[in-house]
């Protein structure tokens, strides 16, 4: 428990000070999100132009299987941008994955409610119970059997499957993003079917050892995959532990919770791509969701519709697939680095990286030219994750994680894109290179040949 309260303390690379506790996000400057680079001890003072790594709540709170969640009682947040890319990658096909094959499930188009799928294939079986399946509609049963209405919002979680009176859900990076949450949790909401009340009940809270109550967060394969931090047990052993704690049939649940790849994605929609430009860029991409985020010297949050963004202080733009996945993310902040040769702190100096799939840009920063990269890090604990995201084209193929500038000077101002998704976990390399030829990162590769800085 010690290690899981130390890495949540360093999620916020702002929080040197020692502390007895977790302590929480400091997001009263506001700084363009990206991942958080796990880091193997407690890290020294950053220097401020580093972003706000908002997304290594989520890498330190999937050291436990079984963690506290309970976005139904977080405090409103405030108006900033906050939320971890999660997860991006596809291997096999749905059919190739393991979960039962969805014919017959109704296509999601047709889904009631507002339902949305987390990955294609997401078995919908068609009957009472999915039928009746709302998320504003889920009750949240606690310790005792007291059941309260938490007004789970239709467009927070996005349906991972439904099944035998079981429904599955997985919270979305955009719902998190367009309405500033900064609670990263980044677990799955598991609901059972009441068929005498005709209710959907989450999974019940339970009391732990300490005489605390807390509702168990189990992770999704994704999540599992690209956030363990256990070499000791592998996430399908995680997986299993969660499957027997929640009392469900180990067949149901290989259909009821996805396919176990490293990332789930769209599929081609077959939309004309769209190009979207303004005063700092312009990009092609194929008819994703845009979440712009502007604000002012000091803080104030300015309103993009009336703002130039070259007048922002910073800058964010981020795209979200179909599913509500992040796969897009770039930030323009203020530079008050002292200068090129400012010494600026490396968390984890053991960490290493390789780099693969590159694929050329027209990007020019001071630094030289960008590309765009699959970025494997092999952290302290050995543990290795892998990122989409821009790099210098010149950077070694692989070398110090500490080396390799993940920020650029670019008209006064830095540059970051380094988080177009979540960490991605690979068995192998044949998993890998699996990806590297996915239509997931084919698109990235041509998002980013379009993207032109002004």
């Amino acid at each position: 428990m010690d290690n899981i309260e130390r890495l949540l303390r360093d999620a916020d690379p702002r929080a040197a000070q020692d502390s007895g506790a977790p302590l929480p996000l400091d997001l009263s400057d506001p700084a363009p999100v990206f991942i958080q680079r796990p880091v193997a001890e407690p890290p020294r003072e950053r220097r401020n132009w580093w972003p706000v790594a908002v997304g290594a709540m989520a890498t330190a709170t999937a050291v436990a299987a079984v963690v506290v969640w309970a976005p139904w009682t977080a405090p409103a947040p405030d108006p900033l941008p906050a939320t971890p890319p999660t997860q991006s990658t596809t291997i096999p096909e749905p059919s190739e994955s393991g979960a039962a094959d969805p014919t017959g499930t109704p296509a999601p188009a047709a889904w009631p409610n507002g339902l949305f799928p987390a990955w294609d294939g997401a078995h919908f079986a068609d009957d009472a119970a999915c039928s009746a399946l709302s998320l504003p509609g889920i009750m949240v049963e606690d310790a005792k059997g007291k059941l309260s209405d938490p007004g789970f919002d239709a467009k927070a979680f996005s349906l991972i499957g439904c099944q035998e009176g079981f429904a599955a859900f997985t919270p979305t990076d955009r719902f998190r993003v367009e309405q500033n949450i900064d609670d990263t949790s980044g677990g799955m909401l598991v609901a059972k079917w009441n068929p005498e009340a005709k209710q959907w009940i989450s999974s019940p809270s339970e009391i732990g050892a300490d005489g605390v109550e807390v509702h168990p967060e189990y992770l999704s394969w994704p999540l599992l995959r690209g956030y363990t931090y256990e070499p000791d047990q592998t996430p399908e052993q995680r997986m299993d532990l969660a499957i027997k704690d929640l009392g469900i049939d180990e067949q149901v649940a290989k259909t009821l919770f996805g396919p176990n790849v490293p990332s789930w994605m769209e599929s081609d929609s077959g939309a004309e791509p769209v190009t979207y430009s303004n005063s700092v860029l312009e990009v092609t991409h194929p008819a994703w969701t845009m979440h712009e985020s502007m604000y002012g010297t000091g803080g104030k949050s300015l309103e993009p519709a009336a703002t130039d963004p070259k007048d922002a202080a910073t800058y964010q733009l981020m795209f979200f697939d179909s599913h509500g996945k992040a796969v897009f993310n770039l930030a323009l902040f203020p530079d008050d680095r002292a200068g090129d040769g400012a010494d600026e702190t490396c968390n984890d100096p053991a960490a290493t990286y390789t780099l693969h799939g590159l694929a050329p840009t027209s990007l020019v920063v001071r630094e030289g030219t960008l590309s765009l990269g699959l970025l494997t890090e092999k952290d302290y604990f050995g543990i290795n994750r892998s990122s989409v995201g821009l790099v210098p084209a010149g950077s070694p193929a692989e070398g110090k994680l500490c080396d390799l500038p993940t920020a650029f000077h670019l008209g006064g101002k830095m540059l970051q894109s380094d988080a177009w998704t979540g960490y991605l976990g690979f068995k192998d390399a044949a998993e890998r290179n699996a990806y590297l030829d996915s239509t997931e990162y084919q698109r990235a590769r041509a998002v980013a040949a379009s993207l032109q800085l002004r």
